[in-house]
């Protein structure tokens, strides 16, 4: 009897984990799951520092340290990708306040991001227009000119257009939306916990960097900024000036 409700308990737990990790990946776009794999990987950094990050070490032994966490780190934003290409992209740029390995590891985070299929942007497009693709473009490239860690431009005719001149349409990814509650709370959580570990003040610079991610993810703040470029440029004096800009 103990060992039938051994396995019944067993079985409950694994089917529990089973819904779990289902209902995470369609309806939140594993962003639970990503959260739970930095979780443990910045658990393992600071581990690595607290042990081996010692005064009594040389320096190459120092160095390894770090890029083991360079590494890490590297390889949790690559997999996770979405705002972690971000959050990576801002750890780069730190090259004043972290080691330089960290600068030239991360550096690949600047190169172009996978792009995703047409046909899981197009209820995004379309939810956005109001409108279904047909109706809007005469065509539609299926395949993006570039792709970043939050959108992607697709090139692009209107429909109705007698020049038929190329328009570039920037869409955002459709799991973004989805994760970037489970993200900012996860980035959030880790600075905090590297601050108290080691001394060092993080959370401004975390306060910072996710006030710029929500104004990227603003594209009518984007277009509106783009708007206004476009009419200041129109109010230049100098037309050689303003057709070269």
């Amino acid at each position: 009897m103990h060992r039938r409700r051994v396995w019944q308990t067993c079985a409950a737990a694994a089917a529990m984990a089973g819904a779990g990790y289902t209902y995470d990946r369609t309806a939140q776009a594993s962003a639970a799951w990503r959260t739970l794999r930095t979780f443990i990987d910045v658990l393992v950094i600071c581990a690595d520092y607290k042990v081996n990050f010692r005064a009594s070490n040389d320096a190459p032994a120092l160095d390894r340290v770090h890029e083991r966490a360079a590494a890490r780190l590297l390889r949790r934003c690559q997999e996770n990708g979405g705002l972690y290409i971000k959050f990576g992209q801002s750890i780069a740029v730190q090259s004043a306040l972290l080691p330089p390995v960290f600068r030239s590891q991360l550096q690949g985070l600047y190169d172009s991001a996978p792009s995703v299929e047409l046909e899981s942007l197009r209820p995004v497009v379309e939810r956005s227009l109001g409108a279904p693709l047909d109706s809007v473009f005469a065509e539609f490239s299926p395949r993006a000119v570039a792709s970043a860690s939050v959108a992607q431009v697709h090139r692009a005719r209107l429909l109705g257009d007698p020049e038929g001149c190329w328009v570039a349409v920037k869409v955002q990814k459709p799991e973004i939306k989805r994760q970037i509650t489970w993200d900012l709370f996860t980035v959030r959580t880790c600075a905090r916990l590297m601050e108290r570990a080691f001394g060092i003040p993080l959370m401004w610079s975390v306060a910072e960097v996710e006030r710029r991610l929500r104004e990227e993810l603003d594209f009518l703040r984007e277009a509106h900024n783009a708007e206004r470029a476009h009419a200041d440029l129109e109010r230049l004096a100098d037309g050689w000036l303003r057709a070269s800009v």
